[in-house]
């Protein structure tokens, strides 16, 4: 009976998930329409640094959205880890951090790529991945 129930209860959960990342893919789909609109409308040559700034905060997060819904979708340490880095990435670039804040980020991009490199278990896939290649 206990194990029936926890069955159920997985289940709801993992329906739950999915419809949870359909949702916040149909928002990002929805976040690019207005991104790329300020995009095209803006003169290339008169945009200014903040306007810059925020338009890459905004692509940033967007693509941290769409690693995150990859991360539900499938369960894997390394999807876990890209949203990591991405997440530390935009908070570096765009909110133009003091030395040390910079520094710290630096040192933990630096760790998930040992992470990734040396402690996660490796596939047998035959395919290269494209970070491989870099």
């Amino acid at each position: 009976m206990k194990r029936k129930l926890n069955e159920i209860i997985y289940t709801i959960s993992r329906y739950t998930e999915i419809l949870l990342s359909a949702v916040m893919l149909l928002v990002i789909i929805v976040l690019i329409i207005p991104m790329l609109h300020s995009f095209i409308t803006l003169p290339l040559l008169e945009i200014t640094s903040a306007q810059f700034t925020e338009f890459l905060g905004n692509a940033l997060t967007l693509l941290i959205g769409v690693e995150f819904v990859k991360m539900l979708a499938k369960h894997t340490a390394e999807n876990l880890l890209e949203v990591l880095m991405f997440a530390i990435a935009r908070q570096m670039v765009v909110e133009h951090l003091n030395m040390t804040e910079t520094l710290i980020g630096v040192i933990a991009i630096a760790v998930i790529f040992t992470i990734r490199k040396f402690l996660l278990l490796k596939t047998n896939d035959s395919a290269e991945k494209t970070y491989d290649k870099l």
